[in-house]
């Protein structure tokens, strides 16, 4: 009697540009915990050696969840490389990636961001049967007609976004996806909102990047009122334009009212001690992981109106909209709440989470797409 044919990937290799553990390197993480356990098995993590490592890294959740790993001089698409100097570095990056992918001749490469758009060129040359992108950004008309002539080696596309979806040329959405992201609820006990007549808090927790609007954000403390409290997670960036965080509240009227928490390993209590979360973006989110975070603990948000936002605020139900880059409306949106806002909003927003962002509905919506995908015949 003949064997039935194995479909299952023999080897699929992940590839992701940074070892660290925000949005996109939980999404990463989220993914891996999706794929059938036949599959995860089966699968390896490459992550890049050309960028410092913090405390909070990505190689330690895929140790507990028992996903192979390790550190490659992966072919990275960053700002950096894009010099005269740095040309035969990037292409020493992409031969030895080359190489490394006709050595271990992995079945299917999930490339896990657009940084790593040279990958999924490198493995259709290299035979590659599935090219996956997961696509986490925005790309302005220009990335997307220079990156959209590697996304041509992409078999499939997974858009955490509809501003995402719709930032691809046109001759790339007819292989995209729609996965919006979800978040994986923590087990403690939801915390309620505070009853008392204390100054509201909030908190904000990204990268210090010079577009995440902690300049803007923090205007709203030099105005004649204070909003509340502020507390502020994160630090500065590895790589590009990062903002003087403490430099700017030591300029602020309300400084007093601010404190820097910096990096943490977990945001959850710092969302159950805020009455809101904060996402104060000066350019459109691709979508904005932190929201699901507040989200699943009973917090609304308030965040600029733009990108991948849009698919998860409800504006007066869940959280406020505000317009994206006007410090002022945002100023004027954080002292017009109160106590009795965050109460309702927060329950409405543990409803929203719930209803649309829950993990299990993320699983089984990836389990669909990977299951279809594995078992077609490669396109060409």
């Amino acid at each position: 009697m003949t064997a039935a044919y194995d479909r299952r990937p023999r080897l699929i290799a992940f590839m992701h540009s940074s070892n660290e553990m925000y949005g996109a390197d939980k999404i990463v993480l989220e993914v891996l915990r999706a794929l059938p356990e036949s599959d995860r098995k089966r699968t390896e993590v490459w992550l890049p050696d050309d960028l410092p490592v913090g405390q909070n890294r990505l190689s330690f959740e895929l140790d507990s969840i028992g996903v192979i790993h390790d550190t490659q001089p992966l072919a990275v698409l960053r700002r950096r490389y894009l010099s005269v100097s740095k040309i035969a570095p990037l292409i020493s990056r992409l031969w030895k990636t080359f190489l490394r992918l006709r050595t271990k001749r992995p079945d299917v490469v999930y490339c896990t961001t657009s940084a790593m758009v040279l990958c999924l060129a490198l493995a259709r040359f290299a035979g590659v049967k599935h090219v996956v992108l997961h696509m986490q950004e925005i790309w302005s008309p220009r990335e997307a007609a220079v990156l959209g002539l590697f996304g041509r080696a992409a078999h499939r596309i997974f858009c955490i976004s509809g501003a995402a979806l719709d930032s691809l040329p046109a001759h790339l959405q007819s292989r995209a996806e729609l996965l919006l992201n979800a978040h994986s609820e923590p087990g403690s006990d939801l915390v309620p909102i505070r009853s008392d007549d204390s100054h509201l808090r909030f908190v904000v927790a990204s990268r210090w990047n010079s577009w995440k609007g902690h300049r803007s954000l923090l205007d709203a403390w030099n105005s004649e009122t204070c909003p509340g409290e502020l507390v502020i997670l994160g630090g500065p960036p590895a790589m590009g334009t990062g903002v003087d965080v403490p430099g700017l509240i030591a300029q602020v009227r309300h400084g007093a009212f601010v404190s820097v928490v910096g990096e943490v390993d977990d945001i959850t209590p710092h969302i159950d001690a805020a009455d809101f979360l904060i996402l104060p973006s000066e350019k459109p989110e691709p979508f904005g992981l932190v929201l699901l975070e507040a989200f699943a603990r009973g917090r609304a948000v308030v965040a600029s109106d733009a990108g991948g936002v849009l698919d998860v605020v409800t504006d007066g139900f869940d959280g406020r909209l505000y317009p994206i880059g006007r410090a002022t409306d945002l100023a004027a949106t954080l002292i017009s709440l109160d106590r009795s806002m965050a109460a309702q909003m927060g329950k409405n927003a543990r409803i929203s989470y719930e209803q649309k962002f829950s993990i299990e509905a993320y699983r089984t919506h990836f389990r669909e797409l990977w299951t279809q995908m594995t078992n077609e015949d490669k396109r060409g």
